[in-house]
């Protein structure tokens, strides 16, 4: 009997231990607490145990926030290295109180970009490509392109956004590449694996836990009106060029000693022959020299400028990629512009390119503002 026994606990005991690993196999959202105040730290921590088994060294977790009242949605994503993601999201005072569901979706794989050249020259079997991210770091590089038009771009990680100019190798005095994008963290997926969790955002106590009727939808839920405020905003009416300034110039560039040229409301940068000819009818001064490399070199009084695209430096000759057309917005400081201890002492010229709401609809599709992974350390806003 004793021996009957000790079989059927040592078989019960084999049973729950395949119980337990089997859920600690599971998709884990740790937060670092569950309740908390408008400007504290949340804390999240994504464990995939089984990763390695789901073929997820390198995936993509979706991080998305619901008001269970409003229905109000945020996404963030980052990724997921090797089964974990660590990361904080800083709650913005706006945050609205109440309970809310943080879920997690992964999908295998980092950000990756895919697209297809519509229109193009037979001989482009390589196009340019122009990288900027919203911290200022810069890219060119070459990307191939098939028969039919299509090409893959290696796998990225960068924050934020990040925008992409494509252009072809030769130089034209017209960008024709008209091009269709596609990143699949930004398309409709099947999660590989999900997961949600409950936390409350407000005064301690002043939301009691209860059962939650959740249930997690792939479409975005529609918002309830309910528990949002009225707000009616006025403003000033601003001119394009006004608003693009606002969204997109920042510190020294901010500089009201420049001439400004409107490439948004203006069509006389785009019926100009090229850039260095538009500039040099337009700047006093300015003039524009061939060095060994066959380069365009701006220059004033003999001084060499410095070039920025999108406020970041970039070497002599690679503004040429920029066509008039897809121009918002140039900036010519005058000498000294003391952007570093070695730059500036000839002037600088800024060239801002169109993008966002700027993007001319009708234009040929060859430059794109991307969204990328969220910071680690980001703002719940």
């Amino acid at each position: 009997m004793y021996k009957h026994t000790r079989i059927l606990l040592s078989i019960l005991c084999l049973v729950l231990l395949n119980k337990v690993e089997a859920q600690d196999n599971t998709l884990k959202i740790n937060l670092s607490k569950q309740s908390y105040l408008q400007g504290d730290s949340l804390e999240i921590q994504i464990v995939s145990p089984n990763y390695l088994d789901k073929k997820l060294k390198s995936a993509t977790a979706h991080i998305w926030i619901d008001h269970l009242v409003t229905k109000q949605r945020w996404k963030f994503r980052f990724p997921m290295i090797e089964g974990e993601v660590n990361a904080a999201l800083k709650i913005n005072e706006a945050i609205p109180s109440g309970n809310y569901a943080i879920s997690c979706l992964i999908q295998s794989g980092f950000y990756r970009i895919q697209g297809q050249v519509i229109e193009r020259d037979k001989k482009d079997t390589v196009i340019n490509y122009m990288m900027r991210t919203s911290t200022k770091q810069m890219m060119v590089d070459r990307v191939k392109v098939d028969a039919k038009g299509f090409f893959t771009m290696k796998p990225m990680l960068f924050q934020d956004t990040a925008s992409f100019y494509f252009s072809p190798i030769q130089k034209p005095k017209k960008n024709y590449l008209a091009i269709l994008l596609k990143t699949p963290v930004d398309s409709v997926f099947e999660p590989v694996e999900t997961q949600t969790a409950y936390f409350t955002v407000g005064k301690p106590g002043e939301f009691v836990e209860k059962k939650l009727d959740y249930t997690l939808l792939l479409d975005d839920p529609e918002i309830s009106t309910e528990g949002l405020p009225n707000v009616t905003v006025y403003s000033k009416t601003k001119t394009k060029l006004q608003q693009y300034e606002e969204s997109y110039t920042s510190g020294l560039f901010k500089n009201d000693n420049a001439f400004v040229f409107d490439g948004l409301e203006s069509d006389e940068l785009v019926r100009s022959q090229s850039l260095a000819w538009f500039l040099q009818q337009k700047v006093p001064g300015l003039t524009v020299a061939i060095d060994s490399a066959n380069n365009e070199v701006f220059k004033w009084r003999e001084e060499i400028c410095t070039i920025f695209i999108d406020e970041f430096e970039v070497m002599p000759g690679e503004q040429s990629m920029v066509f008039p057309r897809d121009i918002a917005m140039i900036k010519v400081f005058r000498p000294p512009f003391q952007y570093s201890s070695t730059t500036g002492f000839g002037g600088a010229i800024a060239i801002y390119t169109k993008k966002g709401k700027f993007v001319d609809n009708n234009g040929a599709k060859f430059s794109f503002i991307l969204k990328g992974y969220t910071g680690f350390d980001s703002e719940w806003k």
